[in-house]
C-alpha cells in the first residue's frame, strides 16, 4: 500500500515507527564506530586509520541509512522491514497498524 493510500492516523503512526527505527539502526551503526575510536584511544591505529573509517562510516552505513529512510518506499515496507530486522518490536506497534503491515512483504 502507498503511503498516500493510508489514513493519516495510520500513516502518523507509521511514521513515528519508521522515526525510531532510523535512530536504532544509526544507533547500532554508531555503535560499531565507536570501537574504532576505543581502538584509537588504545593506541591500536592511528590518527589517519581513525578518520578513514570515520569517511567510510559517511559514505557507507551512514548514507545508506539515510537513503533508506528518506526515500519514498512505502511506510508499511520500512515497518515491516524493521520489525523483521529487529529494530521495533513487533509488541510496539499499535492494533490498528498491524492490518496495513500484513501485505507489506510484497513490495
Amino acid at each position: 500500500m502507498l503511503n498516500q493510500e493510508l489514513p493519516k492516523p495510520i500513516k502518523r503512526a507509521m511514521g513515528s515507527l519508521c522515526g525510531l527505527a532510523h535512530e536504532e539502526e544509526l544507533r547500532q551503526a554508531l555503535n560499531d564506530l565507536s570501537r574504532e575510536f576505543d581502538r584509537w584511544k588504545a593506541a591500536r591505529i592511528d590518527s589517519f586509520e581513525l578518520a578513514d573509517r570515520i569517511h567510510k562510516f559517511h559514505h557507507g552505513p551512514n548514507r545508506e541509512i539515510y537513503v533508506r529512510y528518506s526515500s519514498r518506499l512505502p511506510l508499511p515496507f520500512l515497518v515491516r522491514r524493521a520489525i523483521d530486522e529487529g529494530l521495533i518490536e513487533r509488541g510496539s506497534i499499535p492494533k490498528e497498524v498491524l492490518p496495513y503491515l500484513e501485505n507489506a512483504r510484497d513490495f
